[in-house]
């Protein structure tokens, strides 16, 4: 039997405003309901087959994922079904059991967090309510699913919820932890692989979150797209030549966007992988970090690991270790270039451990017009000593500063940070560089 995959994504919104299959359902409470379904309008009987389950999130991102991977898996994205009792068994008998699906990847929970009064009608406030089903009941619902979907082929990927910024209608403001949490302890012991969507977004939530709303902002929707795409290619190296070398590639959302084509760049001569370091710990536990990778890659380790850290080493953040900006009380770079260099040698100490072939890759600019707590600085002040620690363990340097530096108007998003779709290929090309010739 092949292996299927399954990406899902749930919530209470739905982005009605675009082209879709409606059909109309009633629940158990004889109320109507709308699920929404976008297929792809050119199904290719060669590519994998991709169900993303989902709400008004996954619909706004949906088009930067296809650009994504729409030539690597037919796409299909459904709208998950309203209430607090969800009945998954006809759910799945009309959206998922035996119609061939390659992956399917899901996060749910964000309808449940919605305060409600008596009646089960939303309220403003979330002390004027409660909600919609009480921690047992959600915890019941949790499990239902992830059961129901475990019935299925399919390699089953859990998305968590992603965030509220400021406050949002009807949520409680610790909602999105505490019942995220939950979900993300049923993921793995359930064999589940877990996409957490929610921690990556919580970290740079005024970039990727439109104020007072769950929604993502312009930035937010590649993000989210890039976090996304990369685990479902991800699911698709499962179940090939366990032989094949593999490469793990660590760092932050520059990484993000560029794991998808350095990936391709490879093909089927290698099986390459993402992770991330560290984002906002002012005292990184590198040994816990390694340990992670060393997990990750299982009995069969890794070949190669490319690993970065540095534009989070340098964002502005308060005394309370809160992203901030320059200027503002207590505001100050999060470590010095004396701090960066004694943490990247405790970096490289710890990943010594994995056996792999050890690859750093310097961290990429910082444009003069980048906002929030990432802004402009000579990166020369971090990147020359990190150099330094790799010539004294004789590790290969992959300088995408230098490769960046010069074509940054035509790759580099304006006034970002991030990369765009054709600059992420470029990136991609100078790993490949220097990463294939490892693989002899």
């Amino acid at each position: 039997m092949k292996t299927k995959f399954i990406y899902f994504a749930f919530s209470c919104l739905f982005a009605a405003s675009m082209s879709c299959v409606a059909v109309a359902q009633e629940d158990d409470k004889d109320q109507e309901q709308q699920i929404t379904v976008h297929r792809p309008e050119n199904e290719d009987p060669s590519l994998k087959n991709v169900l993303l389950l989902g709400d008004d999130v996954m619909f706004a991102y949906e088009q930067e994922l296809v650009g994504l991977i729409g030539d690597k898996a037919n796409c299909t994205f459904i709208s998950m079904p309203q209430g607090a009792s969800p009945d998954w068994d006809a759910f799945s008998e009309e959206y998922i059991q035996g119609l061939g699906w390659d992956v399917i990847h899901f996060s749910y929970g964000r309808e449940l967090m919605l305060h409600v009064d008596a009646d089960g009608h939303p309220v403003e406030e979330a002390n004027d309510g409660m909600p919609l089903g009480d921690k047992a009941e959600v915890w019941g619902i949790y499990e239902s699913l992830i059961k129901t979907l475990g019935e299925s082929d399919a390699f089953l990927i859990g998305c968590t919820t992603t965030p509220v910024r400021g406050n949002m209608s009807g949520y409680a403001g610790d909602v999105d932890w505490t019942y995220g949490s939950r979900f993300k302890q049923l993921l793995g012991p359930n064999g589940v692989k877990i996409n957490d969507l929610a921690d990556y977004t919580r970290t740079r939530r005024n970039e990727m979150v439109r104020q007072n709303s769950n929604l993502p902002t312009d930035i937010g929707e590649q993000l989210m797209a890039e976090q996304v795409a990369n685990n479902i290619l991800e699911a698709f190296n499962e179940g090939q030549n366990p032989d094949r070398p593999r490469i793990l590639i660590v760092g932050d959302s520059i990484v993000g966007g560029y794991y998808g084509a350095t990936r391709n760049l490879f093909g089927g001569s290698a099986a390459v992988y993402s992770g991330g370091t560290t984002y906002n710990d002012p005292n990184p536990n590198w040994k816990k970090i390694v340990d992670q990778y060393i997990k990750k890659g299982g009995d069969r380790g890794w070949d190669v690991i490319q690993f970065n850290w540095g534009l989070h080493a340098v964002k502005y953040v308060d005394e309370n270790n809160k992203g901030s900006e320059p200027g503002k009380p207590g505001a100050h770079i999060q470590f010095t270039p004396e701090e960066y260099v004694e943490n990247l040698e405790a970096f490289v100490n710890e990943l010594k451990r994995t056996g792999a072939t050890l690859v750093f890759a310097t961290t990429t600019p910082i444009p003069k017009g980048s906002p929030g707590s990432i802004r402009y600085l000579d990166l020369e002040e971090y990147n020359g000593p990190a150099k330094a620690i790799m010539g004294k363990h004789g590790i290969l340097v992959n300088d995408l500063y230098s490769f960046a530096m010069p074509r940054l108007e035509e790759i580099q998003i304006k006034d970002n940070v991030h990369f765009h779709a054709q600059g992420s290929e470029e990136l991609a090309k100078q790993n490949y560089s220097v990463l294939a010739p490892l693989l002899d």
